[in-house]
């Protein structure tokens, strides 16, 4: 019988998480996902680790979150959790997307559905089957975000060579309709199956409403399969003191600060790189992978930004 691996995986989010159709609101404006795994075997000592760390900073009512911290209490509460990362040696994750970037490719997309529908009507301009037309669903940046954080996830124990592993995701507390599309996320990376949807559309001759199917099938090369297998994925409400929780919002904070800090001929550069966050106080507990392979090909290429290199 094959061995189950449990993981604590601690994830918040900073910056933007608005819709695709909404432009940066300042040259380079990003959202950041970030988080930490915490493997079954240390979580007996990370945990009281972190809820020292809550306790000693938490308000006298209300939740804590770093950006309520006066600025001076806020390093402090860095440094604490940086220390206890390293002292744990836990692997850290990020994910960045820049909002003008997921906007631009938001925008070719849309231009490319018009256009496909202007050529079908040229085509045929009289179908008999006239589609339900639900037009092009305005990606979410949030959703955006903790998929490209949770693949990382997934690369990070695929590389490992978990083949199964039990995922307890704790984040602060979301919208039920938001944690569900988390989960919906997360289950989709994983799931080769055959896809069945459903299309409606009306019949112009009858004037009926009609249904049909589309099987969609994916075969991925042997080298792209992914061999780990989540046995259980829990993405539920947490309580309000959670110190795994605070030092994934303290992590989520720093890098947003970094990236909005960078240098002007740095602006628009890859957001997925090690090189991309080196100058963070734990950047070796972000540097996860033994290869980071040729980069991102979401969030720094499909959604670079329009000014960044390689346009």
């Amino acid at each position: 019988m094959m061995t189950t691996t449990h993981v604590i995986f601690a994830c918040d989010e900073s910056g933007a998480k608005g819709y695709a159709d909404r432009r940066e609101t300042y040259p380079g404006e990003i959202g950041v996902f970030a988080g930490f795994l915490v493997p079954q075997e240390k979580d007996a000592d990370a945990r009281p680790e972190f809820q020292t760390i809550y306790n000693q900073y938490k308000p006298p009512s209300g939740k804590l979150h770093i950006a309520i911290l006066p600025p001076d209490q806020q390093e402090s509460l860095r440094q604490s959790v940086y220390a206890a990362i390293r002292k744990l040696k836990l692997p850290c994750f990020w994910y960045a997307i820049h909002v003008e970037g997921l906007h631009h490719w938001y925008l070719i997309e849309k231009e490319n559905l018009e256009d496909s529908k202007r050529a079908a009507l040229e085509a045929r301009p009289k179908p008999r089957v006239k589609p339900n037309d639900p037009g092009l669903k305005v990606p979410s940046m949030h959703e955006a975000l903790f998929e490209g954080l949770y693949e990382r996830l997934i690369a990070f124990l695929e590389e490992r060579k978990q083949k199964m592993v039990s995922i307890e995701v704790r984040m602060d507390q979301v919208d039920s309709p938001i944690a569900k599309n988390f989960e919906t996320v997360a289950k989709r990376l994983l799931d080769d199956d055959p896809q069945l949807r459903l299309i409606k559309g009306w019949d112009t001759k009858t004037r009926k409403p009609v249904k049909g199917t589309i099987q969609i099938d994916v075969t991925f090369p042997s080298t792209l399969s992914i061999e780990t297998t989540v046995s259980s994925l829990v993405l539920g409400p947490i309580h309000d003191e959670d110190g795994y929780v605070l030092a994934a919002d303290v992590l989520a904070n720093s890098l947003h600060h970094l990236f909005r800090c960078r240098k002007q001929s740095e602006l628009y550069n890859a957001l997925n790189e090690p090189t991309a966050i080196k100058d963070h106080p734990i950047a070796k507990n972000f540097d996860t992978f033994y290869d980071w392979g040729d980069g991102d090909l979401i969030g720094d290429r499909l959604y670079r930004h329009p000014q960044g290199k390689g346009q």
